[in-house]
């Protein structure tokens, strides 16, 4: 019994020594997230893009080989069959190195654009994968303590209750305090369990995200105090999304793809000039041969060949309609993109300036709130409060306390939002707000 207890009292102890905090849940959602994994993946297939664009521009060598089995027989009028049989066999040398190729030069820079593009879709997936730690991470928190709320709440309505029916049996009170604590005490019970599943949930969220075990997570300390944004200027952000934002980045590259398009079917009909060049050598056996012994024919050529295009049935005029209406449609998002991104940040910048002070703001409120309920029992203790007033206050209390922690989260959250709209998110604004957490 007593290494049983030894042993639970390691674990607990264990667990809160190894409470997981932001930076840790980043590093293993890193690891395990299947959407990063896959982001990971079209990294390394959008890095081969530039690697088939410059594959266009380079010399096309192939080797062929024969081998045939010729059986020839000549029946002339009143005479007998001649036949010739025989083996014969040959190889061949190819070179085509392109000169002069508008298209492939397109193309290779097309390609190169779209590994470009897979660069900072990645960089979009990183930052995307941070915020969905950081609300997984935070929401968990926030459900945590609303189920501490409810819980506290209760544990304060249920002596409120008890003290009203004992009040009203020595008739010191009505039964209207006893029947609004009991209603108060109902309407907790069911918000305490609502909070439970609620905290399931969001646990359950965490954990698929991240592996890691949700019940132990570093809850946001009262050491930090908020701060406005660096700059506190809406403007300088603005300009700072509107140039640095992947989102707008990403989009502006998937624009300049669908010109190199355009670019390919125009110039689709320009001519074209390469550099050929090719050897090979041939073999006939005796039965075939012109020596009637083994013949061998080699022969060797290099020149340049120029290609025209001249008609392809309308298929370059219909392709070349579609890139240019896919253009205007990337136009527009590219457009849509920007407006969005501006939007982001404004509600980002607010959430950020508002939060910061809405913090300081609960924080007075909730002393004010924890004055205001002492004052209402010691009236209630003297006759000059009832039982409604003290949970009145109570639940204003709670629901402050819980408002600042909320507060708390939504400010930190928004930090990081403000920093992924112009694209400077990164683990150094992660490690920042990791350091409002603590025990």
């Amino acid at each position: 019994m007593k290494k049983t207890l030894i042993a639970l009292s390691i674990g607990i102890f264990s667990q809160q020594l190894f409470a997981a905090d932001l930076l840790e849940s980043w590093y293993a959602a890193q690891k395990y997230d299947a959407n990063f994994a896959a982001a990971r993946a079209g990294l390394d297939a959008g890095r081969e893009k530039a690697e088939q664009g410059k594959a266009l521009l380079l010399p096309r060598i192939s080797l062929s080989g024969n081998a045939n089995r010729s059986v020839t027989e000549y029946r002339a009028e009143n005479r007998s069959t001649i036949s010739n049989n025989g083996n014969s066999y040959g190889y061949e040398l190819k070179l085509a190195q392109p000169i002069y190729r508008a298209e492939a030069f397109a193309g290779a820079d097309q390609l190169k654009k779209q590994t470009e593009q897979a660069e900072v879709q990645f960089r979009v997936a990183e930052q995307d994968l941070i915020l969905r730690v950081a609300k997984a991470y935070f929401e968990v928190l926030g459900a945590e303590e609303k189920v501490k709320q409810t819980t506290a709440q209760k544990e304060a309505v249920a002596q409120q209750l008890a003290q009203a029916k004992k009040s009203f049996e020595v008739g010191v009170s009505t039964i209207t305090d006893t029947d609004e604590a009991q209603a108060r005490f109902d309407a907790i019970n069911s918000a305490e369990i609502a909070a439970h599943n609620d905290m399931a949930i969001k646990r359950n969220t965490y954990e698929q995200l991240t592996q890691l075990n949700p019940l132990n997570l570093k809850p946001i300390s009262n050491r930090q105090q908020p701060t406005p944004p660096q700059p506190n200027d809406m403007t300088t952000w603005l300009q700072r999304s509107e140039n640095g934002s992947l989102v707008i980045a990403g989009q502006q590259l998937g624009l300049d793809i669908t010109s190199r398009e355009i670019d390919k079917y125009r110039l689709e009909s320009t001519p074209t000039l390469d550099l050929i060049a090719g050897y090979g050598d041939s073999w006939n056996s005796a039965g075939i041969s012109k020596s009637g012994g083994l013949d061998r024919t080699g022969s060797g050529q290099i020149g340049l060949q120029l290609s025209i295009p001249l008609y392809t049935g309308g298929d370059r005029s219909s392709k070349l309609r579609e890139a240019l209406a896919k253009k205007e449609q990337q136009r527009q998002t590219v457009e849509a993109s920007r407006r969005d991104t501006a939007q982001f940040t404004k509600q980002a910048f607010l959430g950020v300036s508002s939060g910061a002070a809405q913090i300081i703001a609960l924080q007075q409120a909730l002393k004010s709130s924890e004055s205001s309920l002492a004052s209402t029992k010691l009236g209630r203790e003297v006759g000059v409060r009832t039982t409604i007033d003290v949970l009145n206050a109570e639940q204003t209390y709670f629901s402050t306390r819980y408002d600042l922690t909320v507060a708390r989260y939504t400010y930190l959250y928004a930090r990081l939002q403000l920093a992924a709209t112009s694209g400077e998110l990164s683990e150094k604004d992660l490690n920042s707000v990791n350091l409002w957490l603590g025990n």
